[in-house]
């Protein structure tokens, strides 16, 4: 552990390590508050965050403003084989002094656009989805241009403002499942898009990444295509598949 530790620092690590071990909890689960936890142990404010900012630093926790602290990715990329709502998204603008941000930009109800996307949603090609574009940032900077496919047959509706918070926390709710399984492929190509281009704010040519995928709830059953075009010069990519709970 870090040199020069207050006695009281080393309280507030060890109780918020402790909660981590004795709940089981897993990266990207919440804790709580700095506020929260120095009236817990009966501490200032100041002492917590001087405690959570050397756990900070080892990436044990990370802290999302406005929301509070949550468990990270202790020391490891967050390659275990669990799958959780919160998005590693809001860590890595964390890691990098920034601030996540989503942005619905368009939503409509449309056919599903190929015979592909309909055998991966398991409905009919002429059934209808909700096609949404939504922007990812880190501040003002675009990461990732997402164009989200929902089956309308499994959602009666949608609050597209739910989408602007977290995604998967939103569909869970909604749902009362749990979000399993992201099927995922990934390939590099050159911009050419002019509504990418405009949104991503990036020049033509530009290298981008487009990821794939296909999400399922616990029940098997697929409720998302996601097509996103990502900036990895920005987004570090890392694979998390399957929630084991």
């Amino acid at each position: 552990m870090t040199d020069n530790i207050t006695e009281k620092q080393k309280d507030v690590i060890n109780y918020l390590l402790g909660k981590i071990k004795q709940q089981s909890l897993q990266p990207g689960d919440k804790l709580d508050t700095e506020i929260g936890i120095a009236k817990a142990l009966g501490m200032t404010r100041a002492t917590v965050r001087e405690a959570t900012r050397i756990l900070i630093d080892q990436r044990r926790v990370y802290r999302i403003k406005g929301s509070g602290l949550y468990v990270g990715s202790i020391g490891k990329n967050n390659q275990s084989g669990r799958f959780h709502a919160l998005s590693p998204f809001d860590y890595q603008a964390q890691q990098g002094g920034y601030r996540a941000g989503r942005k619905v930009i368009s939503a409509s109800i449309v056919t599903v656009p190929d015979a592909a996307m309909a055998q991966a949603l398991r409905i009919k090609n002429s059934d209808s989805v909700y096609k949404i574009l939504r922007l990812m940032s880190f501040d003002d900077l675009p990461v990732s241009l997402e164009y989200i496919h929902f089956p309308v047959s499994l959602f009666n509706s949608i609050e597209f403002r739910e989408l602007e918070i977290s995604k998967y926390l939103y569909i869970e709710r909604i749902t009362e499942k749990k979000v399993y399984k992201r099927d995922q492929n990934f390939h590099a190509f050159n911009a050419k898009d002019e509504e990418m281009i405009r949104h991503m704010n990036i020049k033509p040519d530009d290298a981008m990444m487009e990821l794939y995928e296909v999400v399922y709830l616990d029940d098997g059953t697929p409720f998302e295509v996601n097509i996103a075009i990502i900036n990895t010069n920005m987004l570090h990519l890392s694979q998390v598949s399957v929630r084991t709970e």
